[in-house]
């Protein structure tokens, strides 16, 4: 027998002559969430109905002087959405069918009855009369919509216009929040970003030409713009977890890491999504960076994905990352020309990376034999030359590939005072690239 949360306890009336029987039905409800009245007549059962609501009715139907069919009757004139049991023991269906129609029962029990069945009539009954009051109370609020909207039709041509422009002021504010929330994330990664480069043991030369030679292979990939910006940014922070490292450890080229040191080193993109786990917006770009060690023949890290269930930014960036890590010698302790990279990863397509990057990196290198090399360092202009107003083209870095101001920044005449209070405490030169 169920009840609705914050709905209060129904009422349930056992009506029948015999106190044998209504002490049977009492027994039969202790512990269920009703309220349960007696009544000994129908008489003493429509004075009780006179004084508060019910929900349900379970009466006998040879009764004295008013039987089950007659109460039930009048029953359904006091109260009509109650609904109404007739507990019988005739044998003529025929009776039984008059009692139907004369008292308006919506369902009828043979004694002796069964419990069970009893108690999931009576669980129907309340389903019933819920439904009955939620119906009225739908009509009513339609009704009472439809009378408000019939005095909003008075002056519509008002309305909609003050709605409008409040829907306008609504949509201006959320804009500017989502302005404001992407100005905040995109500042939490530039730090993030200069924790990188400031690091002796990083590169942030290395972030960033992995991070453009993954965007260049999305594009050329055909993937969206969206998903072209997530690959891009788990290529400049693919090495964040490393910051967890040791000296020692992070001192070393990775060809020379072996043994335990190097399952600790294959760890580090699960320690970069512990990193920026309470950052769940950036969660795309940590599931790139967290499968980036899966190999295509489904023996990499962390959970042996294969083919094409890894992630395409983690085959993407797998790519990248080991193409300059062999340009950086991280790989390879020698030399290597771009061609040179791209034969020894080719080697291992189908086993590490997925042949179709490794086709697509071919193709990009023989478009642009620098591939992704840092922007050069003597274009655009001085602190001294830019003026308010001014947007910028690219990233500005520092001497140490810190950044300073991201791509887009518009100069204000606060960021021209700080960049030269920097130059003031700095010897080094720094070139802005506006549009």
């Amino acid at each position: 027998m169920t009840q609705v949360e914050n709905e209060p306890q129904a009422t349930v009336l056992c009506v029948d002559d015999e106190p044998s029987i209504l002490k049977s039905l009492q027994r039969l409800f202790i512990g269920k969430p009703v309220n349960l009245q007696l009544a000994t007549s129908g008489a003493e059962a429509l004075e009780i109905m006179a004084k508060m609501p019910i929900h349900v009715i379970i009466s006998d139907m040879r009764m004295p002087q008013m039987n089950g069919a007659q109460f039930l009757s009048e029953a359904a004139k006091l109260q009509p959405n109650s609904y109404r049991i007739l507990m019988t023991g005739y044998a003529d269906l025929a009776s039984t069918v008059a009692a139907i129609n004369i008292g308006k029962i919506h369902r009828y029990v043979q004694k002796p009855w069964d419990n069970a069945e009893l108690v999931a009539l009576v669980d129907e009954g309340l389903q019933y009369f819920r439904l009955i009051i939620a119906n009225k109370q739908l009509t009513a609020k339609v009704a009472k919509q439809n009378k408000q909207l019939k005095e909003l039709n008075h002056n519509l041509e008002n309305l909609v216009e003050q709605r409008t422009n409040q829907l306008v002021r609504t949509i201006n504010q959320v804009k500017s929040l989502l302005a404001e929330r992407e100005t905040e994330n995109s500042a939490i990664l530039e730090v993030l970003y200069n924790i990188i480069s400031i690091n002796p043991q990083l590169s942030g030369d290395y972030a960033r030409c992995v991070a453009k030679t993954s965007l260049q292979l999305a594009q050329m990939a055909k993937l969206d713009d969206g998903l072209c910006h997530t690959i891009e940014q788990a290529g400049l922070y693919c090495e964040l977890g490393k910051l967890s490292f040791s000296t020692t450890l992070l001192e070393k080229p990775m060809h020379k890491i072996v043994g335990a040191e190097l399952n600790s080193y294959l760890k580090h993109p699960q320690l970069a999504e512990d990193i920026l786990r309470p950052a769940v917006h950036l969660q795309p770009m940590i599931e790139v960076i967290l499968h980036q060690y899966e190999k295509f023949n489904g023996s990499g890290e962390p959970t042996q994905l294969a083919g094409r269930t890894i992630p395409v930014g983690s085959r993407i960036l797998a790519v990248a990352r080991d193409f300059w890590g062999l340009l950086f010698k991280q790989l390879n302790p020698r030399d290597m020309s771009h061609d040179e990279a791209y034969e020894f990863l080719k080697r291992q397509q189908g086993n590490t990376y997925d042949p179709d990057v490794i086709t697509l990196l071919g193709e990009l290198i023989k478009r642009n034999k620098k591939v992704a090399e840092a922007e050069p360092s003597n274009e655009g202009l001085t602190v001294d030359q830019v003026h308010v107003g001014m947007k910028l083209k690219r990233n500005l870095y520092n001497s140490r590939q810190m950044l300073m101001l991201p791509k887009g920044h518009v100069i204000t005449q606060d960021s021209i005072d700080k960049l030269r209070q920097y130059l003031l405490s700095h010897r080094e030169v720094l070139r802005l690239v506006v549009e």
